[in-house]
């Protein structure tokens, strides 16, 4: 990632948080949330968002921020000194549960 995308991700980051938080008025959004990640392309076109849930159904989660996307990006764009806004894509972030499995994966390999 360039350091131009590098910038712009730290702020969407900040600036979705926020948003999500005190913006979004779906009793959903009111769950503690963290946006865990953002990926952007160097052209700065497409964002992936990941994100973690820990008291909500994370598919619900991600049905409700993209049927929200059109606000988010309207409040960002309000927010943001950019040219054009990259296109929003909402993911669950799923590492956690990966490097578990990884984890027992090792355990049973050290047990053999």
């Amino acid at each position: 990632m360039s350091r131009r995308a590098e910038r712009v991700a730290s702020l969407l980051q900040d600036l979705l948080s926020e948003i999500i938080m005190f913006e979004l008025n779906d009793p959903i959004f009111k769950k503690f949330i963290s946006i865990t990640e953002i990926k952007i392309g160097d052209d700065l076109k497409k964002a992936t968002v990941y994100f973690r849930v820990y008291d909500a159904d994370p598919a619900e989660l991600e049905s409700a921020l993209s049927k929200a996307k059109g606000y988010i990006k309207k409040l960002l764009a309000e927010r943001m000194t950019i040219k054009f806004l990259p296109d929003i894509e909402f993911r669950q972030d799923l590492r956690e549960e990966e490097e578990k499995r990884i984890d027992e994966l090792f355990a049973r390999i050290k047990k053999s």
